[in-house]
């Protein structure tokens, strides 16, 4: 049984009973409208030729020995004769060229007024041409013959009112009709058939009865042959229609033969060749059926995954933009009751550190059936991570949000996921990307706001968008021209209040927006990972104005630089840092290298290396912001500082909240235990200062001894010894 089984599933492959779906379908119709541009424009150049050879062996050899019989050429005449030995010929040029127009207008998709005209002039002219087969010399003795005339001139007044319905119709609805454009395509092929059966048949019959038949016109019979050939290349559809159609053409045609009463039977040679030929056009119709077929399937996987997304087999954001922009053209007053969401669940990330990735995926895909359940009516899509944009119908998209929100929780039972909504309405044929955006941006804004799930866009985050997009649009250019340069805030030892270094801090000064602090561009350049340049910048500054205090002969401090988490991510900051070294010619250790204690441990195996490799070039490491994080003892545990800096959290409520005071010291004390020096930063008052002098804190840095200051005015301040420079520097 199970032989049985594949033996017949390999036969109904091949012979392709299995029904094709409706893009597979579409595709091979296509394919074979591609076919008959060729097949036409061929078809025109033979007739054209054959015309020439007419006239040429037949029509002017005829007129000469008319006249030389004294006969009176008139334009009737020569008119006459022209007809007669050419109607055949100018009926397939004239059906051939107006499927030649129709299958290139089809192709590409024209719909313009002019390619709508020729059509139907063309269409027309096929309708009309029945009315030739009245001038036409038909025996009608012989039967067969008269019958292949007749239809031939019947048939092809169906090919011209097929290609005129077909061209009204996509010139009112803008688009193809596939049905049509297969009957086109069937009418044309009969049109083939006919002419090839009328000039084979003509030819067999003439050879048994007519002995002084030129020996020439013998061989009339590969134009049925060829007519075949065009029409098994024209037809492809499935190869059970293929070999039946064909089979029943070839066998249809020598039973015209051998029951026309004067030839009973083909020659013996004739049946091979034809059995030969028969077998060897239908091998190639179901060979380019099955080239055809693989080629339909690859172009629908890739047009699948061109607008589906890979993972959750919803669409991409690709659909959805793209139509959007054709919403956009084709509904512009309904465009008013839409707008964009943006979706994002937060917390996300604990399935995948609590589970697994494969886990993590598996929800994905369960919440983006989800919701696209939600919002049935609308334009749904994946943009990446857990992140969906939604082309929504503002009256109803509420109503779908909670709905979502509802299924999430059951969903997400034993996690803590927020839904989060971002909304826009969109301007007039406003850029989908960059609407999209902003419904980002509104949904960013409420991401740590527990208690609400949805904000729309307005102007105050419109002006701080636009920001967004300055700072992340002119960063280049405001490193190439110097608008962001570090700030340097001085850092006292707490014994003396002496100068002992200094932090540096970038700062922008804007020609547009003036002064932007360090909490409007930070965020921005971490959130779209383009930190890495501020902060190598940042580095080749410090260098630069230090080498340039040096070769002046002033004082000098070691400055601390911070570095992030990605910059070690998104450049080799430890090479960057020693080759700036290198290119100015700073010694070591006046640079002091400032990590935060949430960079090495989110990213412990890359921040390793690194530091143990600056460890190795003996440079000073500093631990900064200290017990901001939910590790700190596992960093001091793991890593070997030497400055653990301690967030400036930990004065706030200094005077009321004793506690404060017990934990500082505490951590002194830890830091001190492992040969490890403590700076505390923050510090404002004068009670704060003595406290942490009292307790051993080696360094104090706040703005009760400095604000960050411009390079010229730190180095004033310096010069007029508002800052005393420590004779130890370490």
């Amino acid at each position: 049984m199970n032989i049985i089984k594949k033996g017949w599933q390999f036969v109904s492959d091949f012979l392709g009973f299995r029904r094709n779906d409706k893009y597979v379908s579409k595709y091979l119709n296509d394919a074979n409208i591609r076919s008959s541009i060729y097949m036409s424009f061929i078809v025109i150049s033979i007739e054209i030729w054959m015309i020439i050879r007419q006239f040429n062996k037949y029509i002017i050899p005829g007129w000469d020995k008319y006249a030389s019989m004294g006969g009176n050429l008139t334009l009737g005449y020569r008119l006459e004769t022209i007809f007669n030995n050419t109607s055949f010929y100018l009926l397939f040029i004239m059906c051939s060229l107006a499927l030649f127009v129709y299958a290139i207008t089809y192709i590409n998709k024209s719909f313009k007024k002019p390619v709508f005209i020729l059509n139907l002039v063309l269409g027309g002219l096929c309708i009309f041409w029945i009315f030739l087969l009245i001038p036409q010399q038909i025996n009608y003795e012989k039967v067969t013959d008269a019958i292949c005339i007749i239809a031939l001139y019947s048939v092809l007044p169906f090919l011209g009112i097929t290609i005129v319905l077909d061209s009204l119709y996509r010139y009112k609805y803008k688009k193809n009709n596939t049905i049509l454009s297969v009957l086109v395509i069937i009418w044309f092929s009969l049109v083939c058939l006919l002419f090839g059966v009328k000039v084979g048949y003509s030819d067999f019959i003439s050879r048994a009865t007519d002995s002084n038949y030129h020996p020439d016109m013998w061989k009339m019979i590969t134009c049925f042959l060829t007519m075949v050939l065009f029409v098994g290349c024209l037809l492809i559809w499935k190869p059970w229609i293929s070999v039946l159609m064909l089979t029943s053409i070839f066998i249809a045609f020598q039973l015209m033969i051998e029951k026309s009463g004067t030839l009973r039977e083909l020659q013996d040679g004739d049946k091979v060749n034809y059995i030969t030929f028969l077998i060897a056009l239908t091998i190639i119709a179901v060979s380019i059926y099955k080239q055809r077929l693989n080629d339909a399937t690859k172009a629908k996987r890739l047009e699948h995954d061109s607008v589906y997304d890979a993972l959750c087999d919803i669409h991409n954001i690709k659909f959805l933009t793209d139509n959007v922009i054709n919403y956009q053209q084709t509904n512009q007053k309904e465009i008013e009751n839409k707008l964009y969401l943006f979706l994002n669940i937060v917390n996300f990330r604990t399935i995948n550190d609590q589970k697994s990735f494969e886990e993590g995926n598996e929800f994905l895909i369960k919440l983006a059936k989800l919701v696209e359940e939600s919002f049935p009516n609308d334009y749904v899509s994946r943009q990446g991570d857990d992140h969906f944009v939604v082309f929504a119908d503002e009256r109803t998209f509420m109503t779908s949000i909670d709905t979502l929100d509802e299924l999430l929780k059951d969903l997400s039972k034993g996690m803590f996921l927020q839904l989060k909504v971002g909304g826009y309405k969109p301007m007039p044929f406003e850029e989908p990307n960059r609407a999209i955006d902003k419904a980002r941006y509104a949904c960013g804004v409420i991401k740590r706001q527990y208690s609400v799930k949805y904000l729309e866009y307005d102007e105050k985050m419109d002006q701080a968008f636009h920001k967004k997009q300055y700072i992340i649009n002119h960063l280049d250019e405001a490193i190439e021209n110097d608008w962001i340069r570090p700030f340097y805030q001085p850092v006292v030892w707490s014994r003396n209040k002496e100068l002992c270094g200094a932090e540096a801090l970038a700062r922008w000064i804007d020609p547009n927006y003036g002064f932007l602090s360090p909490g409007d561009f930070i965020p921005i350049l971490e959130e779209t990972r383009l930190i890495h340049k501020l902060d190598a910048h940042i580095i080749n500054c410090v260098c630069k104005h230090m080498r340039q205090a040096l070769d002046k002969k002033r004082k000098v401090v070691p400055v601390s630089i911070n570095f992030s988490r990605l910059d070690f991510e998104l450049m080799d900051a430890v090479s960057i840092l020693k080759e700036s070294l290198k290119k100015y010619n700073i010694p070591k250790e006046f640079i002091h290298v400032e990590i935060t204690e949430s960079a090495l441990s989110e990213n412990g195996e890359l921040l390793t290396k690194a530091f143990n490799e600056l460890k190795e070039d003996n440079f000073a490491i500093w631990l900064d912001d200290f017990g901001s994080g939910y590790s700190s003892l596992n960093v001091l545990k793991d890593f070997k500082f030497d400055v653990v800096k301690i967030d400036m959290k930990f004065l706030s409520n200094f005077d009321s909240n004793e506690k404060s005071k017990d934990i500082l010291d505490c951590i002194i004390q830890l830091a001190n235990r492992l040969g490890m020096r403590t700076l505390t930063e923050g510090v404002e008052t004068n009670n704060q200062s003595n406290f942490l002098e009292e307790i051993g804190c080696d360094r104090l840095q706040g703005y009760l001894f400095g604000k960050p200051y411009r390079l010229e005015d730190f180095e004033q301040l310096v010069d007029d010894e508002e800052f005393i420079v420590s004779s130890e520097i370490i």
